[in-house]
């Protein structure tokens, strides 16, 4: 009876070493951990503005899975100082309501882009009536500007990929 009992605390410890092993240096826990640190690299672009600040704005933007690009667009149309970190994030939660309002409202994400630029320099209200005033407020210049600005950002760092490939 003494050697079973030992047989089967050998069976045991056995079995229990090989799943430990796995549990331990399985890759699925590997990949899992592997995948929490992963860092984006942060576009920089050739614009009149720090390193520094940019890589701010993007944090912001993906915290509030905002437009980069457009925030940035924004701040050189304007040709404004975006060293404030305090106003960029109000103006960044600002866009944000904005956006969030106007797709509330019901409007496709092409419109709600148009709408969150005119409203940005409009108010909301001053937006309602621009827009009852006239059938295209995509043609505002003010959104023309920005998208356009926003647009050759963009195409700048792909122009700059497809001349650098890896």
């Amino acid at each position: 009876m003494q050697i079973m009992f030992n047989v089967k605390e050998l069976i045991r410890y056995m079995l229990l070493i090989p799943i430990l092993f796995l549990l331990v240096f399985s890759p699925a826990v590997q990949t899992a951990e592997g995948s929490s640190s992963i860092d984006y690299e942060v576009p920089i672009y050739k614009i009149n503005m720090s390193e520094d600040t940019q890589r701010n704005i993007w944090k912001m933007c993906e915290e509030s899975h905002l437009s980069y690009e457009l925030v940035l667009a924004i701040h050189q149309i304007e040709d404004s100082n975006a060293t404030q970190i305090d106003n960029v994030k109000a103006e960044i939660k600002n866009l944000a309501y904005l956006r969030n309002y106007w797709t509330e409202q019901g409007f496709p994400d092409e419109i709600v882009f148009d709408l969150m630029l005119l409203s940005r320099q409009k108010e909301i209200e001053g937006c309602r009536i621009y827009m009852k005033n006239n059938d295209s407020y995509y043609l505002d210049d003010y959104v023309q500007k920005v998208t356009e600005y926003k647009y050759y950002i963009e195409q700048s760092l792909n122009e700059v990929l497809v001349s650098n490939p890896v």
